[in-house]
């Protein structure tokens, strides 16, 4: 059976009223073209560029007011939703936040959370100099379009993350990131995530925030066997992805990689 995941390419603003409001659009959307999953991307909330101050200050707790918004919108337009948030640390002398995903089924319940693990210290970028770094990788949780991992941006460059998440039977793996625009940057997104998806055999989507000069948009998504699902451009819109868990059995299958892995060696 097929699913449709939508991915909202988008930009986010420093006012966290009206990313809401750009999220039920897009929300809306989605659910007329009948997906069971729609992506936001990392810093979503609130955008992390070169005011990192106003970003952590505007940090809230997963159990704050921009989650609860979205937990209405979840059970209004029975959807299921994913996305990224600058999430404050409970300890009330800490000035960083978290880099935190939040998956919520389409009765509004958080089904789990993420913190970024791979901060982007690369490219003239230090993210841990404003953002605390989680300690455990996402643990994939079942959902009605497949057995379902995470990952946020920069975590995709280490391949660890993908075998994780494929050795505890995850079917799909999403990465809801910031590219940052520069040379070559395209290329390699779209080339990790291909590599990431035919190495374990799994489904696996990026959703990349767009900003002009700053984040490249261009959303990409790939199946066990390298074929292209979807691919966005340089722009804000919404992008559709094809899903059908039963290609990660098939390709286990034909491909047994995980299987055949020397850990004897490594």
């Amino acid at each position: 059976m097929s699913y449709t995941i939508a991915l909202a390419q988008c930009t986010s603003l420093p006012d966290i009223s009206q990313n809401l409001v750009t999220a039920e659009k897009f929300i809306a959307e989605a659910q007329k073209e009948g997906a069971s999953l729609i992506v936001f991307p990392e810093y979503f909330m609130y955008p992390c560029t070169g005011d990192t101050a106003s970003y952590t200050a505007h940090a809230q707790p997963v159990d704050g007011p921009f989650v609860l918004c979205m937990k209405e919108l979840a059970v209004k337009y029975n959807i299921w939703l994913l996305f990224g948030m600058n999430e404050k640390s409970s300890d009330v002398h800490e000035k960083k936040c978290y880099n935190t995903l939040v998956i919520l089924d389409s009765g509004g319940i958080i089904r789990g959370t993420y913190q970024k693990t791979h901060l982007f210290d690369a490219f003239d970028w230090q993210e841990s100099g404003h953002t605390l770094a989680g300690n455990s990788l996402f643990l994939p949780i079942a959902t009605p379009f497949g057995r379902l991992g995470l990952g946020t941006c920069y975590d995709l460059r280490f391949p660890e993350v993908a075998l994780h998440a494929a050795l505890q039977g995850a079917e799909l793996l999403i990465y809801p990131s910031a590219w940052v625009d520069g040379p070559l940057k395209a290329l390699q997104w779209k080339t990790l995530i291909s590599a990431r998806a035919i190495e374990n055999g799994i489904t696996v989507i990026g959703c990349s925030q767009y900003a002009k000069d700053t984040f490249i948009g261009q959303s990409f998504a790939c199946d066990p066997f390298g074929n292209t699902l979807a691919e966005g451009g340089p722009q804000n819109e919404l992008l559709l992805v094809p899903v059908t868990p039963g290609l990660t059995r098939d390709a286990h299958s034909r491909i047994p990689s995980l299987v055949n892995r020397r850990t004897d060696l490594y």
